[in-house]
C-alpha cells in the first residue's frame, strides 16, 4: 500500500434519468476557425455553471510495471474552497485528504503519519506539479490553466481544438533544447476541446523540469440536475515509475452543505516532505 500513496494523492486530487455521454465514441465535430479568445470564452461560460457542491463515490484500478490495486474513495467538494477525500483498501480507511486553495493536509492511517502544508508534497510524490486548481478541475471534468487567452496558443487536429499554454515558439524550443526553461511557466496545459459542446475531452500535462507527463482522458459524463458531470477517467503518468489510473463514480450528487471531518491524532508521526 505505502508504494501507491502518491498516485492516490494524485488520482483523487490524484448523476432522475442517468444518461451517460461517451466522449471517447463521439468524438469531436466539425472544427471551425474560432479564435483562441472566443474560444476560451465558450469554455469559461460553460464551467462557471459547474454545480457549488459535488460529492460522489469512486472506484479505480491502480496499475504499475510492478502491481496492481483496486481502492475505492468518498470525495466531497465546496467550489474554489475545499476537497475532502477518503481512500478505503480493503474496506479499511488507509488515506483521508483535506485540500484548500493554500494547503493540504493528509493522513496516513496505514503508518500513522500525517502531512500540513503545500503542495510541493504531491509534486515530491509524482514528480508532476498540480495544486488546487488542477485538482478541482480533474474532479469537474475541465480544462487545465485556460485562465488567460493571450498566453495560449491554439491548433486544430482532426476533431478538436488543441490549446495549450505555451505560444508555439516556445514549445519547439522545450522540445528542442532541455535546458531551456522559462522563468514564469514550470508547467505546460494542453487542453483536447470539443468544437460543438466545449467541453474537455482530454488534457496533457508537462512538468517542464523533469520533463514528466500525465495524459487525463475524461471518459463519460452524466446527468445530473441538468448539468454534464463527470463518471469516469483514466490518467496515465509518465515518472520514474509509469502508473496507470481509472476511476468510475457513481452515488453522484450535487447537494449541500457538505461536512469535511478531519482529525489528527497525537499519536501521529508528521511528515516533514
Amino acid at each position: 500500500m505505502k508504494n501507491f500513496l502518491g498516485i492516490l494523492t494524485v488520482f483523487l486530487f490524484v448523476v432522475g434519468c442517468r444518461s451517460t455521454k461517451n466522449t471517447t465514441e463521439s468524438g469531436g465535430g466539425k472544427v471551425g476557425s474560432k479564435k483562441v479568445v472566443e474560444i476560451v470564452s465558450q469554455i469559461s461560460e460553460l464551467e462557471s455553471s459547474s454545480p457549488k457542491y459535488l460529492s460522489f463515490k469512486a472506484d479505480a484500478q491502480i496499475k504499475t510495471e510492478e502491481k496492481n490495486q483496486s481502492v475505492k474513495a468518498s470525495i466531497r467538494m465546496v467550489k474554489d474552497s475545499a476537497i475532502w477525500i477518503s481512500i478505503t483498501s480493503f474496506k479499511y480507511e488507509a488515506i483521508r485528504i483535506l485540500a484548500t486553495p493554500d494547503s493540504l493536509k493528509y493522513l496516513d492511517r496505514t503508518n500513522k503519519k500525517f502531512y500540513v502544508g503545500d503542495y510541493a508534497f504531491i509534486q515530491s510524490k509524482v514528480g508532476v506539479e498540480l495544486g488546487y486548481k488542477e485538482i478541482q478541475s480533474l474532479l469537474y471534468g475541465h480544462s487545465f490553466g485556460l485562465g488567460q487567452a493571450a498566453s495560449i496558443s491554439k491548433r486544430n487536429d482532426k476533431n478538436h481544438y488543441v490549446l495549450s499554454t505555451l505560444n508555439k515558439r516556445e514549445a519547439r524550443n522545450v522540445a528542442k533544447d532541455k535546458e531551456w526553461m522559462s522563468e514564469d511557466v514550470e508547467v505546460l496545459f494542453s487542453n483536447w476541446i470539443n468544437p460543438e459542446s466545449f467541453k474537455t475531452e482530454k488534457v496533457n500535462i508537462k512538468d517542464l523540469g523533469s520533463e514528466n507527463n500525465a495524459s487525463i482522458q475524461y471518459l463519460t459524463f452524466e446527468n445530473i440536475s441538468n448539468q454534464l458531470l463527470l463518471s469516469s477517467f483514466k490518467m496515465d503518468i509518465i515518472a520514474k515509475t509509469n502508473t496507470s489510473v481509472d476511476v468510475k463514480m457513481n452515488k453522484i450528487s450535487v447537494e449541500g452543505p457538505l461536512k469535511f471531518p478531519f482529525n489528527i491524532s497525537s499519536k501521529y508521526e508528521q511528515i516533514s516532505q
